[in-house]
């Protein structure tokens, strides 16, 4: 509607409605830019035929590739997210942060979030953010996002606001409530969506690492020939969008109430994270779902998401292991210096610079209810921990089993297709054609 015919129907609104035409003109503002993508290719028409989930995944996998050097694990695992964020809002619960990092720049970081932005739904390519733009963003669009630069975004104590934002976004129906002018009526605003972030490093608080499925990328050696991403669209990237439109509208119902066959240890949070996307491998057939484990298995092997806390207590079951006697007790003067005898230790320069102190571990314990007190050692009596006071918490908190069971189980033919050794696959660069050696976990994990 424009010209007279527009102002004449604004008028009779104003009118009827009892407001200002100021009012009329602000709110079919707010609905334009709403109902206006805010990129051309948001828009995007299904693919006039169905389209399968196995030749799909390999079509995202080969132009992820074809620009990245990345393990078939992380390929996979990228892939299968994409396809999640195609379906998240039909079908999620929760929501999984992808994590691209990255020890040092330039090692493919901004190239894939690039290629994620053009296959990904309405999404919202940006570097670095504020909570305001996050909620209103979602509010105004529903997209997904791509967020570069992400280094020390969510670490600095200023930020807590936008970790907040973050963090609730990890589950349906959760928000954040703002006052809103001019009135300042509170309102919830969704933060729901799919994330993609960039970093260098993984400064991130253990709340949101939790949260993360984090894909670790390495610059490329000479002999690793990519092709330079151009970050604009193309023909194939319009294609492949297609296809993801008209496959998540096949198989939304098909996702909604799955229920697919987790890894051992996988529970929690860790098995929110990889939940769809180990059904929407399920789903693509063949021995997609074989590989979508191997990789979710070797990809959390490799992600140390404990807090302080439970890092404090692995530590002191060490610590308990190394003593004589059988470590039914340990003195808190003996267990600084055993917590502290490694040069590499965080608690060598926990505060300062300095050693941990028996005060500041007595504080770190106090949340799981262990306090020192007094207990015989060679026949004296000294301030100190008995083991059994740790037993629950171990318990609890320490998944030192962790050891891929499910990744173990699978054949070694079906491990060696998951490293990309198999016939659809070129052997990666760091694979010698050897069978494949069982995941042991991290350092960290076999010192418990």
């Amino acid at each position: 509607m424009k010209g007279l015919d527009f102002a004449r129907e604004r008028k009779r609104l104003a009118d009827e409605l009892r407001v200002t035409r100021s009012d009329i003109d602000a709110e079919v503002k707010a609905y334009r830019e709403k109902a206006s993508p805010l990129y051309g290719h948001w828009s995007v028409e299904p693919w006039p035929e169905p389209t399968d989930g196995d030749s799909l995944l390999r079509d995202i996998i080969m132009r992820l590739r074809r620009h990245v050097v990345c393990s078939h694990d992380d390929a996979i695992a990228i892939a299968l997210w994409i396809m999640f964020a195609w379906v998240h809002d039909q079908v999620a619960t929760h929501s999984p942060i992808l994590d691209i990092t990255s020890a040092e720049p330039e090692s493919g970081k901004s190239t894939t979030l690039g290629l994620i932005s053009l296959l990904a739904p309405r999404c919202l390519p940006s570097v670095e953010i504020s909570e305001a733009a996050l909620y209103r963003s979602i509010e105004l669009w529903q997209p997904s996002f791509a967020i570069d630069e992400f280094d020390t975004v969510l670490a600095s104590d200023d930020k807590a606001a936008l970790r907040s934002v973050i963090n609730s976004g990890h589950t349906r129906g959760q928000g954040v409530v703002k006052c809103v002018e001019p009135d300042f009526r509170p309102q919830q605003f969704k933060t729901f969506c799919p994330k993609a972030i960039g970093m260098v490093g993984r400064r991130l608080p253990a709340s949101t690492i939790s949260r993360c499925v984090i894909i670790e990328l390495h610059r490329r050696k000479k002999e690793e020939p990519i092709e330079k991403f151009a970050h604009r669209d193309d023909s194939e990237l319009a294609d492949l969008r297609r296809r993801l439109r008209r496959w998540s509208v096949d198989n939304e119902n098909a996702l909604r109430d799955a229920k697919p066959l987790m890894p051992e240890e996988f529970d929690n949070r860790r098995a929110d994270n990889w939940r769809v996307m180990l059904a929407i491998a399920d789903l693509a057939g063949d021995d997609w779902g074989d590989k979508a484990r191997a990789a979710a298995s070797a990809i959390e092997c490799a992600t140390d998401t404990r807090t302080t806390g439970v890092r404090l207590l692995a530590a002191i079951k060490a610590a308990f292991d190394q003593t004589e006697h059988g470590g039914d007790t340990i003195g808190s003067e003996i267990l600084i210096e055993k917590l502290t005898a490694d040069a590499a230790s965080e608690w060598k320069e926990w505060k300062a610079g300095k050693a941990i102190t028996q005060a500041q571990l007595a504080r770190l314990l106090n949340p799981f209810r262990i306090f020192p007190e007094q207990v015989r050692i060679d026949g004296r009596q000294v301030r100190g921990y008995h083991r059994s006071r740790f037993a629950d918490a171990w318990q609890r908190y320490l998944w030192s089993s962790l050891s891929y069971a499910a990744f173990e189980s699978v054949t070694t033919s079906q491990t060696r297709m998951a490293l990309g050794q198999d016939a659809d696959f070129t052997v990666s660069q760091e694979s010698d054609g050897a069978t494949p050696q069982k995941c042991k976990g991290p350092a960290w994990l076999l010192a418990l």
